[in-house]
């Protein structure tokens, strides 16, 4: 067990611990080099914006967040690494808690980004956004990809996915079924912020949007959008069509699917939205717009992936997994 001086600065306790695991190749970690030292550059530099946003709100939580869940101090920060990974970490050690997302997945959401809205400008000034700016839009597509990923890790700490007493006979689909309740879980952390948080003041600067009715679509369409960014994002280039039920995570086209249902449900029973985007064809052009974005043959097992999962042959899988889920939400075997 690694032990830390608790009078550290939360950002010392992290560089410390990712030395220690970077040395040692540990797992996932050995990849990790050390922190992206944001302090040193400018205030309104994006990473060093969005460092700070993540631990103003890890600063406030209050049992809504957790559920009455005690979780530990949490830090956030971004990490370098060797190579070009992008993913998020929580990684804990001696009663301190840390999420970390690499900095090359910053650099894929702005770049991503950028290019939605560039490629879109009829979709962006038209429908979403017509009194922003291209690079204010941009920002918030990478706002609220962001969002996406960092509140998913904290929803494995607050759901205590990591604890040692899991639901009983959970099965061999249990890792997947953590990763999409905490995508959901998430998602409702992020919805409420954008729509009845101060996310919501930030989206209307940004978007230059005033109308409450404007505004609530604007968030809405903008989410999906960031939505299908990162789970597209992680989906290309992935080739492998039957997925085995011992892998970490299930594949992108059931988080993507899982995912739309969570807004869906937060949309009907929490936030008393319309949920007409479900069936009138929003999703369909929301996700060829994202898709567009990728090369041909970074997609091109899309459709069979989909396919399959929508096939007789992935029903026992999907069942598994319904079961997990279950299981994860109502403690029940």
């Amino acid at each position: 067990m690694i032990s830390f001086d608790f009078m550290d600065a939360p950002d010392i306790a992290l560089e410390r611990l990712l030395h220690e695991k970077y040395n040692r190749k540990e797992g996932v970690y050995k990849f990790i080099t050390g922190r992206v030292a944001v302090e040193n550059l400018a205030p309104n530099d994006v990473y060093r914006w969005l460092v700070d946003w993540m631990n103003q709100q890890l600063s406030d939580i209050g049992v809504n967040s957790t559920g009455g869940r005690r979780l530990p101090p949490i830090h956030f920060d971004l990490v370098q690494v060797v190579t070009d990974i992008k993913n998020a970490h929580v990684l804990e050690a001696d009663g301190l808690a840390f999420i970390v997302v690499t900095q090359p997945m910053v650099d894929e959401m702005l770049r991503l980004s950028h290019a939605l809205v560039e490629r879109n400008r009829a979709l962006m000034g038209l429908q979403i956004a017509p009194a922003a700016k291209s690079h204010e839009i941009a920002q918030l597509i990478l706002f609220m990809q962001f969002s996406l990923v960092t509140a998913h890790e904290y929803s494995h700490l607050v759901r205590g996915h990591w604890d040692d007493k899991q639901p009983p006979e959970a099965g061999e689909s249990l890792s997947q079924a953590q990763e999409l309740d905490a995508d959901g879980y998430g998602i409702y952390h992020d919805l409420s912020y954008f729509f009845h948080g101060r996310g919501r003041l930030i989206t209307a600067q940004w978007l230059r949007v005033s109308n409450v009715k404007a505004l609530e679509n604007s968030i809405l369409d903008c989410y999906l959008l960031s939505l299908m960014l990162q789970f597209c994002a992680r989906w290309a280039g992935k080739t492998q069509v039957v997925w085995d039920a011992d892998a970490e995570h299930p594949p992108q086209p059931m988080r993507i699917e899982y995912s739309l249902l969570f807004v869906e449900m937060w949309c009907r029973e929490v936030g008393k939205i319309s949920t007409s985007w479900m069936t009138d064809g929003t999703l369909n052009r929301h996700f060829d717009t994202v898709a567009s974005l990728f090369r041909s043959a970074a997609r091109e097992s899309w459709k069979l992936q989909m396919s399959w999962l929508r096939g007789a042959e992935s029903e026992q899988y999907r069942s598994q997994i319904r079961r997990s889920v279950d299981r994860l939400r109502t403690g029940k075997a």
